[in-house]
Parts: structure tokens; sequence; C-alpha cells
């Protein structure tokens, strides 16, 4: 087993704001993604910075207490751009049934659920290099990456992008 090391140094070319969002972001352009997945929302931070600056892109968001960002006021403004997937998050992959550019991982964050996470949403991806997530500065993440022989790179704010 590989040394757990922490912080992992950055490892992509990045002069912009050390915020996954702007990354995120970034990423989309680059890659001309239109369809993601963001599993852990949270309050939705991520998710809004991706939709507001990318109007063509639609978004599955994913958490277990989707009351924290999901609004009337939310689902008015993005309409179809959004489907809101309300469950633990490993098991609401089944009810995605397209093939997606990106999935963004940031829900649990033990060694097991990052795990059934990228076991759960990986073969949604079309491309394999769309696999991404937060918290690579976690040990059980790293854990998680390394025992699926996950190959990455590190990106700002602690994400984590495969090669």
């Amino acid at each position: 087993m590989a040394k757990i090391r922490n912080p992992l140094p950055l490892s992509v070319e990045w002069s912009g704001p050390n915020r996954r969002e702007h990354y995120l972001d970034h990423l989309v352009k680059k890659h001309n993604w239109t369809v993601g997945v963001e599993v852990g929302v949270r309050t939705g931070r991520t998710l809004f910075h991706l939709l507001d600056h990318n109007p063509n892109l639609k978004m599955y968001a994913v958490d277990k207490d989707v009351q924290q960002f999901y609004t009337s006021a939310v689902k008015n403004k993005y309409n179809s751009r959004l489907i809101v997937l309300d469950g633990i998050s490993w098991e609401q992959a089944t009810f995605i049934k397209e093939q997606v550019d990106f999935v963004f991982i940031d829900a649990g964050h033990s060694t097991k659920s990052v795990s059934r996470d990228i076991n759960a949403y990986r073969p949604l991806l079309k491309n394999n290099k769309g696999l991404t997530g937060h918290d690579i500065d976690f040990p059980a993440v790293q854990l998680a990456l390394e025992q699926l022989e996950i190959k990455f790179d590190v990106g700002p704010d602690n994400t984590w992008i495969t090669k």
C-alpha cells in the first residue's frame, strides 16, 4: 500500500482561484461537457456556479438531504437543466438513464462510501477522464482511489481528477 500523503501537491497547471467550483467550471468549458453529476451537493455552491456559468450544462444533483439546496426558486430557475435525486448517493446512480460527461464525487468521505460512489457512477461516464471529486486531502479518499487503482491528478481546493 502506498503511503498516504497530506497535503498532496498540485499536479495540474492552474492559475485561477483556489476554489473547486472555478476549477470544475474550467474543465466543463475545456472539455465541452454538457451533462454532469454532483454527488453530495450540500448547499449547492459548486452546483449553482456550474449551472450559472454554463447555460448548456445539464446537472444531476445527488444528496441525502436535498432540502439544503433545492427550493422552489431553484427549481424555477434551472428547470429541466437540474435533475435532483434525493437519497443514499450510490443508490441514486440507477436513476440516471443516460451517459454523462463528468461526475464530481463529494458525498460520504469514508473509504467505503467513496468506493461505492465511484463504482456506482463510473459506468455512467462517456469517458473515464471525467471522474473527479473533492477532499483528496482526506486519507480515506486517497485510500479509496488507491484501492480502486485510480490514477489521478490533484487540482486546486483538494480536487482530484482521473488521468
